[in-house]
């Protein structure tokens, strides 16, 4: 059946049963966005997009405070289900969410969980540090973890891949979008294929290249799943077009394809009615 997870929040400087609404609204998001992320682990959902039916069902989350009590209560939600018994992907969500509180509780990292769920982790830490000084994480009922937040830490949940920074890569793209003030840049190939561009070298030279094809070349990063997603260090210079300045001959009409082609003109028959042209059709049959 479904488990019931709380978190006790102790130490405020709140009565018993009082929580600032921005930090609770602050841990009530990061605790469905963890769950969404195990949810798409577990039903190998697509990491962008509108949540499916399945995703719902697995990661959707009822959340409550305990009367009088500053603790949190999260449970699937079961509306989501017509059935009375946990299915698989249900089961692995409700233990992955155990452990993931518990490794943040331990300030260890386990080793399954992905880049994009330890970003989601990093931020209930960081709701959870705001909130209290103290965490009591229960499942079912059981405590299985009491922590102090001050000694646990963001960067447990970082990269657990550092980024691959070794050789040169170049890459020609239209330069859509720039940052002078931090000295962040990106280009976009003709794919759609977006490329960031962290503390480009000569960045203060290349704010005129906006809109135009560029050639990017620095070092690599990638993520866990070996997509080039940055170039760290790079230099930006312009390069040709495509195209050649020139543009595509936008399409032509259909109207204009088929007057252009031997038959009946469309739109009908000179000299002729519609009525006309409907009783010859009927006689023939």
């Amino acid at each position: 059946m479904v488990k019931r997870f709380e978190l006790h929040l102790g130490g405020m400087n709140a009565p018993e049963g009082l929580i600032d609404a921005d930090r609770l609204i602050d841990i009530v998001k990061a605790l469905q966005a963890v769950a969404i992320g195990l949810g798409r682990i577990a039903t190998e959902s697509q990491a962008r997009g509108r949540p499916s039916r399945n995703l719902d069902r697995v990661a959707g989350l009822r959340i409550g405070l305990e009367k009088g009590s500053t603790t949190i209560i999260a449970e699937r939600d079961l509306a989501q289900t017509a059935l009375d018994v946990d299915l698989p992907d249900e089961e692995e969500v409700d233990l992955r969410f155990a452990e993931l509180i518990e490794g943040i509780g331990a300030d260890i990292r386990p080793a399954w969980v992905t880049d994009s769920v330890a970003r989601k982790a990093g931020d209930l830490v960081g709701a959870l540090q705001r909130a209290a000084p103290r965490v009591e994480f229960k499942v079912g009922g059981v405590s299985t973890s009491r922590f102090q937040t001050r000694a646990i830490h963001r960067e447990t949940w970082g990269s657990a891949h550092p980024p691959v920074r070794g050789g040169t890569i170049a890459f020609t793209g239209r330069l859509f979008a720039v940052n002078l003030n931090t000295h962040r840049l990106q280009v976009q190939d003709d794919a759609g294929y977006q490329i960031g561009l962290p503390n480009v070298l000569n960045d203060t030279e290349v704010g005129k290249l906006v809109g135009l094809y560029v050639t990017v070349s620095g070092a690599p990063e990638v993520d866990v799943s070996g997509k080039l997603t940055r170039i760290a260090n790079a230099s930006v210079s312009l390069a040709a077009d495509p195209l050649d300045g020139k543009q595509i001959r936008p399409g032509t009409p259909l109207e204009e394809i088929l007057n252009g082609a031997p038959g009946p003109t469309p739109g009908g028959l000179a000299g002729l009615t519609d009525a006309e042209i409907d009783a010859f059709a009927k006689a023939l049959g």
